[in-house]
Parts: structure tokens; C-alpha cells; sequence
């Protein structure tokens, strides 16, 4: 199939929009003209994706068609739905019935099958798949099905065409013949050929013709029910077909209209002079055409400028009219006039309406589709939209302004007839766009008794005589019409389908693009809607906008026609834009990479040899390239040297190496004994005497450090000072000898030494020091000589700065002593440094040797004597207290000591006493006395009324009442006498019994009368005799005075 493109409107849908440019005049009548410039066509401006179609083009699918009162169209779900009259089963319902009428239904017969364009005649229709199939269906009287014979169908049959031939496009117009384009742009027609429509060269009817042919496809006279190929003339294609009534036209590959069938009224031959068949070629006369016939405008009552060099991109046909759609976009028609048809303002045949004539059209724009029925014909306006004009039989032509009657009666029953109200409309009138301007059509198609447009959004709006096609489910009126459009609602709202008009994107729309699909390969589109060849130098691209494109630095194109620029090869470069050829690299130049717009200078350290290299070549070591693009390299100087490969400079040898030879890969390192202070010595230097260098590779000789001396040239070490000697400077050749006090005891002495103290020295050169004998002594550093030790000190060791004073507890006597001598015993000596010791004091002693202090005597003990080895033992009832007594004390009344060597004396408890001094012992208390205090001289006597019965008491004790004591210092009581009583304890007399009482007992604490016989009151006998018997053993046992 070829490129046409179906948009779904279930997608976004963009209208078609042009600028306006000056495409017609609008003039009053046909003999007005145009200026040549008037008729340039431009539309770089369209948007991309435009949709809409362009009746019977091979670059755009058809998805609205009008027979005679039935309508078909292309849903978007790829079915096909027609609506109106089917007494032949043309609505492919699977039906038929005189001057039935139905609502709108899907074609039954499809399924299965995607749809992509629809066609619908006088009695029947076409439907073409996606896979260049087409079915027909309705009246076949005239083969008009193209399914090898004349039986009417109500179901769609599938056409019997050649093997191999794709069909990419049908044909429209009210005929009873069929036409489509193939893929390869072939033209086949069948159906009814009564003059020639069919354009195979055969005319099945003898009217007026000069010979009689058989019909080819097995037809019977005036049909063919098979297609034809149409003899359009070699290598001319057809780019859109249409059939009228017994004509047919079409545009070819080359610009040009071809008609051919009936001629009558000058359809087909457009007034063009006729000498190559039978008939008056006048327009006034009838005669045939049966193969294609180029309008060539050649008739002098044309009055379109430069007419014969225009190009149509459609044509479209009536009955007895036809029009073209110029690729400037101007309406041109030419044939009957008898109503209107040709838009030109008149409605005669004269000869001047009949030939070619440009249409009235809006001022300032240009068509861009056209569509045609039986006399009447369509256009959609850049600008203004629809126009329509002719016959306007039910209000097809649309003319309502909003202000006149929106309907139309008409007579003439179910086929039509004259208007009784609504003229025919003889200038292009503009289709009513609705109360709010909100109905825009991108695609309007004219049929024989209404018009349908559709909508941007898919939508489908019709008027005329639409009683006769099922709109909004009215039913068939046989008088009334429409002249505004009404809303036509599809079964289940499915939405119409729609063609892409621009396919390459470019802004032109496929009808007029003269390369629908873009600019070929290698072409490139030089202006508007032109392409050429790309020259030498440039390439074209392949998409939109296929522009020219130079080929860039880097590439070249020594051909015309590509599609790219070919790259540089390494080793060559392209340096501007637009190259024909590459350049190779010259010497000192590479270059490893395609597309290069230059070459590379070889770089520092490199060079390149020759020309067209595609690397640079390193310089080997001991060379070297200081610059950019050389083409050769340069030895190292002496005393330079060049390591590595690929160096851009030479490099001094450094401090301490030399290179006394050019082209030198390293240097060489100065030896030991050798230096190079300066770069790129060429020669080494010797070390002077007092100087030395121990390594390879220095820039300079040591200075001998101190303590060491060099004495000869080139020395690669230094010698040290020996013993004895020394070197306090660097870079000295001889050594220093020891002065007396002082020395060195190794090599390598940056100063002498100074003897220690302890140690001297009296000789010069000396490697140590003596050390002082015992009994002397150094006391400072750098000494020649040593000193005895003075009495009081000493010097046990050798090598000392000091001597020892005598310790504490020793002595010393002589000088230069070596030891000091302990003190003997009963001595002793608490300084040091001391020539004799002390003796011990009265109250110390000393029992052994090296005292160095007396020990006093301690508490219990006592010396009176010097020189004492030890102490005395205090005896017992004696005491010494602290330390160093001399002497011992008595112990004090009160107090005793038993024990010898005591520090104090025992104080006599409570109940004894101590009468004496130095007493061992302390006495109890005798029994009638007693002591409450310690330390007591003597003893207290019991009070009277009290005893004390025991000896040592602390305490008297009162005594009972019943007894009592007059006398101090006793140990008992006296019970009271018979007729005495005592009543209280502690008593020191008995008391009488009163008068008039007695107590004939003793001991006892009261008296009792006289009857009582001596008892006191509520006694017992038994009491009496307890009572007795204590008495008696009371006084038994005390004693009394």
C-alpha cells in the first residue's frame, strides 16, 4: 500500500491551518484574469499531521462517501456504516426495498476485514481494506461490482482484479462504472462503457461512433464486469481518479488532467480542439473518448494566465461538469453550466462557461480539497472553510445565513425535482458554521441530494435532502431539506476516520507535495517543495526537514546524491567545511583518527619522517625535540644527556655528574675523592687536603669534621685524631697535642679533656688521668696534682674530689688518713669531722665502740657515776621517773611499791591505807573503821548508830532498828533493852517505853501495853517464839561493849 495515513480521532486531532495567501480574485464574472504570481501556492506553514482527504487521491483515503441519496463512511474502529436508500441493497445491509429508507447500520459482510477508505455511487458502493482488497455491493446491472458478473448484491462481493494488483485508492462520483488506483499508480476501471469511460481504448455502445469493439472482461455491449486496465499514456501514473456520469478524469504523475468518455459540453476534451475522433469537436455536440486525453487548455475562450503550464494535484467530476484542484490551489471547472456548477456566477452553456474557468473563490485564499456530484461541487477554503455551489436541489449547497428560511421544498417526489424556494447558487457560497462559529469541517464532501462535512474531532454534520438519507433517524419526506448542517450521530458514537495529509511532516499537504514522502535519498529540499540533488561536498538528510547539510571539518563528499559525508582516514584531514576531498598530514605532522579537520603537530619529543602518518615516532634517548612538528631530532650536548624516548628538551647533567660526550643517554656520577659543583659539567673536580667525599654522584668535598684531619688531595675518607690529640675545626690536616691537666682518651677528640676532679694530670699528650691515692684528694677539674686529707677527715678510696669528715662516733687524729677510729666504750661522739670523743654523763652510759651518742638511763633506773657502761635498778617501795635520772624517791604515805626498777608508786585502794613512806605494801582498814578513797594515809572510824563487822571495808552500815550503837568504831549492835525499843535503823541510843506500856522482849521496835503481855499487837505465840529465838541468837552472836 502506499504511504496515506488513517488518524483515529480518539487521538488528538490538530486542524488544518493556512496563511493566507493571494490564490484567487473575486471577480463577477469568468473573463476577469489573474497575474501569474497570484497563483503560487504555498503551505510551508501547515502543521504536522493535517488531517482531511482529497476526493478519489491516491495519498489520502476517503472516508466519507455520497451516492445518489445513500451515504457510506470509514468508522475509526476500521468498519464501514451507510444509511439512506437501498432498493439494490447499496447501504450493504443485506437487504433491498423500493425506495427504502434506513437509519444509519454497518455494512454486514466486513468483519474481519480493516476498512480504510469507502465509495459511494449511483446504486452501489465500494469498501477498500488495508491489504489492497476491494469489495463492492449493490446494483451490478452494468458489472459495476467488478465480480465477473451482472447480479446485484446487498452483501459485499470482492472485486476480481489482475493478479498482483494492489489497489491504494477508489474513485468517487455519481456513476454506475467503478475506478481505482493501484499502489503502482495504474488506473483499472468495469462497470457500465457506454462511451468510453472505462479508458481501456473499447466502447461497447455504437452511438455515433465510427466502429463497433467487443467489451473486454466478457461484458454484453455497454458493460464490463471485470477491471480494466486505463491506457493512460506510458510512464505517467495517476495520482486521483474520479467518475461522473459517462466520463471520467484523472490527474497524472506529470501535472496534467486526463478525461475521457463522453465529451459532451466539452467535459473531457475542456474545449481543447478534437481531431483524433468521430464528432463535431465543438462543445455543442456529443461524442466519445475511450482512452485518456490530456487537457492541454488550448482553447482561446480560456482565460486562465499561463493555463497550459499549470499542475492539478485533483480532479473531480458531475455528470456533465468536471473541476481541478491546481497545485496553486485554484478551483478551475469546466463543462455543463446548466446549474451553476462550475461556481462561475452564471448558469448558461455559452462557450466561454463551458471551457476550463477559474471558480469565484473568498478573496485572498486558496482551496485546498474539492468534491463534485451530479451538478453541484464543494470546496474547502484555507480561511473561510466550506464553499459550496450548483444545483441546490433540498438546500445542498448550504447557503443559509442565519437569516433565511433554514429549509427547502422542493418537487419531484422520491427522485428529486425542481426547488420550489431555494434557487441553485451560482457563486461559491459559504457553508453556515453555526449560532457560535463552532462548525469547522477539515473534510466536506457534495452529493447528488445533500452534503456532508466532518469535524475535527470525527464528528459528521449534513444537509440538503436529508429525508432521504436517515439523518437523526428521520423519516423519508418526499418536499423538504435542509440548508444548514445538523449533527449526525453515529450507532454506538463511533467518530469518522480521518487521513494524515501530511506524512512527511514537512507542512505540505500530500496532494500538493510534490514528494509526499520527503525528499529522496540523497536529495534535499532546496526550496519550497522542491528537492535537489546534493552537490559534491554535502549530504542530504533523510528525514525532515531534509536539509542540505555541508559536510563538516573532518569529512568530505566527492559524490553528488549522498546521504552522508564520508570521514577523514587517519593520516589525512579535512580542513573546511564543504570538502571534496581529505589532505594528507605533511612531515611533522600526524593524524590517528577519522574525521579529523586537522592534522596533529607532532609533539615535543616527537617527530614525524614523512608525510601521511597516522602516529608520531618518540625521539630514542640521547635525542630530543624541543619544538612542535619537527621533523627529525637532536643529539644531547656534553654535559647534557637525554634518558628517555619521546624528550622535549636536553637535560643538564646534574650536580655531581658530568658527560663529556654528546648524544649521551645519562651522566656519569664524580667518583669518591670527586665533585661537579655546577650543571652540566662536562669534567670532575678533586677534592682538596682538609677535604673528602666518600660517594659517587656529589656536588661538593666534605670539610674533614673536628676531631679528624685530612691530609692529602682526592681523599674519598678522613682520618682521626689519635689519642692524646684532638681537632676542634672542620677541614683541618693535622691534629692538636693534650696541654698537663688535661687529655684524651680515644681518636676522633674535637677538645681535650679536662681531668676530672679526683683524677690530675702533670704530663702534656697524656690519653688519661691519675687518679688521687687514698688519704688525698682532687677537688677541681683540669688539676696537675693532688692534697692530703686534713685531721678530722679521711679518704678510704682512690680518684676522690673530697675527703670524709669522721663519721659521728668516730675520731681521727693525723693527716692523710686513709680510716677513721670509733670511739671506745664509756665515750662517745655526736659530731662528725671531730679529732677526739666525749665521755658518758651521771645518768648515761656508753656500752660500746663508735658511739656517737650516750644512752640516758630510763624510768626505774638511775647512774650517779661518769663513764658508766650501764644504769642501776631503782628498789622496791622506790621510784625514778623520766630519762637520765641520777639518783631514785621514796614512796609517799598513801602510796607503796612492791616491785624494784619502778617509775612511780601504787596508790592504796579504797578499804586500805598506806601510814608510811617507801612502803612495799598497803594495810586493809581494822574491822570497826573503813576507807571510801584510795590512796589513803589512814582509815575512818564507824560512825555512832553504825559498824563495820569486816576488815578492808569501804563503807559503815547503819544499824537495824531493834539495835543500835552508841559508841564510834565499832564492829556491831546492842539489841535494845527489855522496856526499850529502837524504831529506826542508824540509831545510836534505845528509847524507854512510855508509861503505861512495857516489852519484855529485846530487840524490838516498839512497846506494847500492859495486858499484852509483851507481844506486839497481832503477834502470834508462834510469832513470840520466832521473835525470841532471833533475839537470842542476835546477841549470841554479837559482842557487845
Amino acid at each position: 500500500m502506499n504511504n496515506k495515513r488513517i488518524v483515529s480521532f480518539s487521538l488528538s486531532l490538530l486542524m488544518i491551518t493556512f496563511t493566507t495567501i493571494t490564490i484567487f480574485t473575486n471577480p463577477l464574472s469568468t473573463e476577469d484574469s489573474l497575474s501569474d504570481s497570484e497563483v503560487r501556492y504555498d503551505t510551508s506553514h501547515l502543521q504536522n499531521n493535517s488531517i482531511g482527504s482529497l476526493q478519489g487521491h491516491i495519498d489520502t483515503y476517503d472516508t466519507l462517501s455520497i451516492g445518489i441519496q445513500f451515504t457510506c463512511v470509514v468508522t475509526d474502529n476500521a468498519s464501514v456504516i451507510c444509511w439512506g436508500r437501498t432498493d439494490y441493497g447499496e447501504t450493504g445491509i443485506g437487504m433491498t426495498g423500493n425506495e427504502a429508507y434506513h437509519n444509519a447500520s454497518y455494512v454486514v459482510g466486513l468483519t474481519g476485514i480493516t476498512v480504510v477508505e469507502v465509495a459511494a455511487y449511483w446504486d452501489h458502493a465500494c469498501a477498500l481494506s488495508d491489504m489492497g482488497e476491494v469489495y463492492c455491493w449493490g446494483r451490478n446491472h452494468e458489472g459495476q461490482l467488478g465480480n465477473g458478473n451482472s447480479a446485484d448484491s446487498t452483501t459485499p462481493v470482492q472485486v476480481s482484479f489482475p493478479s498482483g494488483v494492489e489497489v491504494a485508492s477508489l474513485a468517487q462520483g455519481p456513476s454506475v462504472h467503478t475506478c481505482v488506483i493501484s499502489t503502482n499508480g495504474d488506473g483499472y476501471c468495469w462497470g457500465y462503457n457506454n462511451a468510453g469511460q472505462i479508458g481501456n481504448g473499447e466502447v461497447c455502445a455504437p452511438v455515433e461512433a465510427t466502429s463497433k469493439l467487443s467489451c473486454a472482461g466478457g461484458g454484453s455491449l455497454d458493460h464490463v464486469v471485470t477491471p480494466q486496465l486505463v491506457n493512460m499514456p506510458s510512464s505517467v501514473g495517476i495520482t486521483s481518479i474520479n467518475a461522473g456520469g459517462e466520463h471520467t478524469c484523472a490527474t497524472g504523475t506529470d501535472g496534467g488532467v486526463y478525461c475521457w468518455g463522453q465529451d459532451n459540453n466539452c467535459r473531457v476534451t475542456g474545449g481543447d480542439p478534437v481531431t483524433d475522433m468521430s464528432g463535431d469537436a465543438a462543445c455543442g455536440f456529443t461524442h466519445r473518448q475511450p482512452s485518456p486525453r490530456k487537457i492541454m487548455f488550448q482553447n482561446t475562450a480560456v482565460t486562465i494566465p499561463d493555463a497550459q503550464n499549470l499542475s492539478f494535484t485533483q480532479v473531480v467530476v458531475g455528470w456533465v461538469f468536471s473541476c481541478g484542484l491546481a497545485d496553486t490551489g485554484a478551483v478551475i471547472c469546466w463543462g455543463a453550466n446548466t446549474e451553476s456548477q462550475q461556481g462561475i456566477g452564471t448558469n448558461n452553456n455559452q462557450p466561454e462557461d463551458v471551457v476550463p474557468t477559474l471558480a469565484i473563490a473568498p478573496s485572498g485564499e486558496h482551496a485546498l480539497s474539492i468534491s463534485a456530484s451530479t451538478a453541484q461541487a464543494c470546496a474547502l477554503f484555507n480561511e473561510s472553510g466550506a464553499f459550496c455551489w450548483g444545483d441546490n436541489w433540498g438546500g445542498n449547497a448550504g447557503d443559509y445565513d442565519g437569516t433565511n428560511n433554514w429549509y427547502c421544498t422542493y418537487s419531484g417526489g422520491s427522485n428529486g425535482g425542481g426547488n420550489l424556494d431555494c434557487g441553485d447558487v451560482s457563486t461559491p457560497n459559504a457553508v453556515w458554521s453555526g449560532e457560535n462559529d463552532d462548525i469547522h469541517f477539515t473534510s466536506v464532501i457534495m452529493g447528488a441530494s445533500n452534503t456532508c462535512g466532518i469535524m475535527s474531532n470525527g464528528s459528521l454534520y449534513c444537509w440538503g435532502a436529508y429525508a432521504w438519507n436517515g439523518v437523526n433517524g428521520s423519516v423519508h419526506n418526499t418536499n423538504t431539506g435542509v440548508r444548514l448542517p445538523l449533527f449526525m450521530p453515529m450507532p454506538g458514537n463511533v467518530i469518522i476516520a480521518q487521513t494524515d495529509l501530511d506524512i512527511d511532516g514537512d507542512g505540505v499537504l500530500v496532494p500538493f507535495d510534490a514528494f509526499p514522502n520527503g525528499c529522496p535519498s540523497g536529495w534535499y529540499q532546496d526550496s519550497y517543495n522542491s528537492c535537489s540533488e546534493a552537490p559534491q561536498g554535502g549530504y542530504a538528510e533523510s528525514s525532515n526537514p531534509w536539509d542540505l547539510v555541508m559536510c563538516s571539518p573532518g569529512t568530505y563528499q566527492p559524490n553528488t546524491g549522498q546521504t552522508e559525508c564520508v570521514e577523514s582516514t587517519p593520516g589525512y584531514y579535512v580542513p573546511v567545511s564543504g570538502g571534496f576531498s581529505q589532505t594528507i598530514c605533511p612531515a611533522g605532522s600526524y593524524q590517528p583518527n577519522s574525521a579529523a579537520d586537522s592534522c596533529i603537530l607532532a609533539d615535543p619529543g616527537y617527530m614525524v619522517g614523512t608525510p601521511g602518518k597516522i602516529e608520531q615516532t618518540a625521539c630514542n634517548a640521547g635525542r630530543f625535540s624541543s619544538t612542535s612538528g619537527s621533523t627529525d631530532c637532536v643529539r644531547a650536548q656534553p654535559g647534557f644527556y637525554v634518558s628517555n624516548s619521546g624528550s622535549s628538551e636536553e637535560i643538564p647533567c646534574p650536580l655531581g655528574s658530568y658527560s663529556p660526550s654528546s648524544g649521551s643517554l645519562s651522566c656519569i656520577s664524580t667518583s669518591p675523592g670527586e665533585y661537579t659543583d655546577t650543571p652540566a659539567s662536562i669534567q670532575p673536580i678533586s677534592c682538596e687536603p682538609g677535604s673528602y667525599q666518600p660517594d659517587f654522584g656529589q656536588s661538593t668535598c666534605l670539610l674533614a669534621p673536628t676531631g679528624h684531619y685530612v691530609s692529602i688531595p682526592m681523599a674519598s675518607t678522613y682520618q682521626p685524631c689519635l689519642s692524646g690529640y684532638y681537632q676542634s675545626a672542620e677541614g683541618m690536616t693535622g691534629c692538636e697535642v693534650t696541654s698537663p691537666g688535661s687529655y684524651t682518651p680515644g681518636a676522633s677528640f674535637t677538645a681535650p679533656l679536662d681531668c676530672s676532679a679526683g683524677t690530675y694530670q702533670p704530663s702534656s699528650g697524656a690519653e688519661r688521668c691519675i687518679d688521687a691515692f687514698p688519704g688525698s684528694y682532687v677537688p677541681s677539674e683540669g688539676s696537675i696534682e693532688s692534697t692530703e686529707c686534713t685531721p678530722g677527715t679521711y679518704q678510704p678510696q682512690s680518684g676522690q674530689s673530697a675527703c670524709l669528715e669522721a663519721d659521728s662516733g668516730h675520731y681521727i687524729t693525723l693527716t692523710a688518713a686513709k680510716n677513721q677510729v670509733p670511739c671506745p666504750v664509756t665515750t662517745f661522739q655526736p659530731e662528725t669531722g671531730q679529732t677526739v670523743c666525749l665521755d658518758a654523763e651521771p645518768g648515761h652510759y656508753s656500752d660500746g665502740i663508735g658511739m656517737a651518742d650516750q644512752t640516758p638511763c630510763t624510768e626505774g633506773e638511775y647512774q650517779p657515776s661518769s663513764k658508766s657502761t650501764s644504769c642501776k635498778i631503782v628498789p622496791a617501795g622506790h621510784y625514778s621517773i623520766g630519762l637520765g635520772s641520777v639518783d631514785f624517791m621514796a614512796c609517799m604515805p598513801g602510796t607503796y611499791q612492791p616491785s624494784s626498777g619502778m617509775s612511780g608508786c601504787i596508790d592504796a585502794d579504797q578499804g586500805n591505807y598506806v601510814g608510811e613512806s617507801s612502803q612495799l605494801m598497803q594495810t586493809p582498814c581494822p574491822k570497826g573503821s573503813y576507807q571510801p578513797l584510795a590512796a589513803s594515809s589512814d582509815c575512818v572510824s564507824a560512825d555512832a548508830g553504825y559498824f563495820v563487822e569486816e576488815a578492808g571495808a569501804k563503807e559503815q552500815s547503819p544499824c537495824e532498828a531493834g539495835s543500835y550503837q552508841p559508841i564510834e568504831g565499832r564492829s556491831n549492835c546492842i539489841y535494845s533493852s527489855i522496856n526499850n525499843y529502837v524504831p529506826e535503823a542508824g540509831s545510836a541510843d534505845q528509847i524507854a517505853c512510855p508509861s503505861g506500856e512495857h516489852q519484855p522482849m529485846p530487840g524490838q521496835i516498839g512497846c506494847v501495853g500492859e495486858d499484852e503481855e509483851g507481844l506486839l499487837p497481832g503477834f502470834s505465840s508462834f510469832m513470840v517464839l520466832i521473835a525470841l529465838m532471833g533475839a537470842a541468837s542476835m546477841i549470841s552472836a554479837r559482842k557487845l561493849d
